[in-house]
């Protein structure tokens, strides 16, 4: 992952975004600037163009997509959020490496000049939010899945599927089974995070990192990392992903645990 408009810092720390986007091509664009080639001819992702990756944030209205951004780019709300726009970029360190991403909290902004073909094409990750006080949100995040799945249908794009609010307790109508099952069934990770605690938002944009590093580097530059991550685990958390492995071969049911277990860990596909 190659670019670098900032320097590394901790998510949440301010500073961190330039909030801008660039028009990438000479065409006329009816609907204005466009964070990839888009000249109707062409339509390239924003990474092809920028060497920073594109990661569009989904989901529906209110469930905390632009908190979880401006968490990811260090802006505060107010002034500061109003002049940065929809996007973020920054440059973050991840097992050891420095990697930048843009991030577009575009969907459904700006009284729909985003497109949501033109959405569902341009990102290199995606990010699909929900909020787990509302179940209506959580049934929308899985049509969005299947709208991604048609659209990219022939690309292998990693998906992360994020229950946010997650500090709200007693106001939960989605339970972590069912993000986790939702998540197996449509093969994409979960996590949950809670924007207002900052709580997993760092852990959220480092596993996009990971599971694009997984698709886009060679075998040998992805196991060097994971080797050097295994290192760091404890001896009886080895030996609990050994056993964990040996029981789900042998059971249908446990296989399945065991994915649903796995859609956890953004380190691996």
């Amino acid at each position: 992952l190659l670019g670098s408009h900032a320097q590394p810092r901790e998510l949440g720390e301010p500073g961190g975004g330039s909030g801008g986007i660039s028009r990438l091509c000479p065409g006329v664009n009816p609907w204005g600037p466009w964070p990839y080639l888009a000249c109707g001819e062409c339509l390239w992702p924003v990474g092809a163009a920028t060497g920073m990756p594109g990661v569009l944030l989904l989901g529906a209205p209110g469930v905390g997509k632009s908190a979880l951004a401006r968490i990811f780019g260090g802006v505060e709300d107010g002034p500061e959020a109003e002049a940065a726009g929809h996007t973020y970029d920054r440059s973050i360190v991840v097992d050891g490496e420095e990697a930048s991403l843009m991030v577009y909290d575009i969907w459904e902004q700006d009284g729909g000049r985003w497109l949501p073909s033109h959405c569902m094409a341009m990102g290199d990750a995606y990010v699909i939010v929900y909020s787990v006080t509302d179940k209506g949100s959580f049934e929308k995040a899985s049509e969005l899945r299947v709208q991604l799945r048609r659209a990219r249908q022939t690309d292998d794009v990693p998906i992360i599927l994020v229950g946010n609010k997650s500090d709200l307790v007693r106001s939960r109508e989605v339970s972590v089974d069912e993000g986790r099952a939702c998540a197996v069934v449509f093969d994409c990770k979960f996590i949950e995070t809670s924007a207002a605690l900052h709580h997993n938002v760092q852990a959220l944009f480092e596993g996009v990192v990971r599971q694009i590093r997984l698709r886009r580097d060679s075998k040998e530059a992805n196991a060097r990392r994971q080797a050097g991550t295994r290192r760091r685990e404890s001896l009886g958390k080895k030996a609990k992903r050994f056993l964990g492995r040996i029981v789900a071969r042998n059971s249908r049911k446990m296989a399945f645990r065991a994915k649903s277990k796995s859609c956890h860990d953004l380190s691996v596909l």
